[in-house]
């Protein structure tokens, strides 16, 4: 009971936030709008240049490599980046925990005062190759079923969160907020 307590708790601060992200059998979507595979980041007043500028030290500060994960940028108007996360997620399956890992690609789109975020090619993978989609099918686990019934809530909040993190973040700095600014 606790555990989904705690569920729609995390789900209901999730959907609380403007733009957030929430797992579909098809995939990643606009809390919003079910129709629309990205989210718009509002930010009044920020100039496309800012937020592009903003968005490219985002990259810079939060990559290793910032050059190696960039793979296409016009500049003020589209970047492109692609992440690799390990151990994105942790899957009960058979009552026994898995750990998929995750590579994808974000797009952002700038316009005076706002962002257009979306999560393109969103490949997860457990280590020994085995996927994991958003539909279970034969060859892969996943968070629905072919009928579209939830299998795997646990699973279906932590990617949810997982990106709405993302998108925190990402508007903290497009916002010009820096973290590490108190030394």
């Amino acid at each position: 009971m606790r555990k989904i307590i705690l569920l729609s708790m995390i789900a209901f601060c999730t959907l609380s936030y403007a733009q957030s992200l929430v797992v579909t059998p098809l995939g990643l979507r606009d809390a919003n709008d079910n129709q629309k595979t990205f989210v718009v980041i509002n930010m009044e007043g920020k100039t496309t240049i800012e937020l592009y500028e903003n968005a490219i030290k985002y990259i810079n500060k939060n990559y290793k490599s910032p050059n190696d994960v960039i793979k296409g940028k016009i500049e003020g108007e589209y970047l492109s980046f692609i992440t690799h996360a390990e151990d994105f997620i942790p899957v009960k399956i058979l009552g026994r925990t898995h750990y998929y890992g995750a590579g994808y690609t974000t797009e952002l789109n700038f316009k005076d005062g706002k962002v257009k975020y979306e999560i393109i090619n969103l490949d997860m993978k457990h280590r020994t190759g085995s996927p994991f989609r958003f539909i279970k099918d034969l060859y892969a686990w996943g968070i629905y079923n072919k009928k579209g019934e939830v299998l795997n809530d646990g699973a279906k909040v932590q990617i949810e969160n997982y990106f709405n993190s993302q998108i925190k973040s990402l508007s903290d700095a497009l916002n010009g907020k820096n973290n590490n600014d108190t030394w």
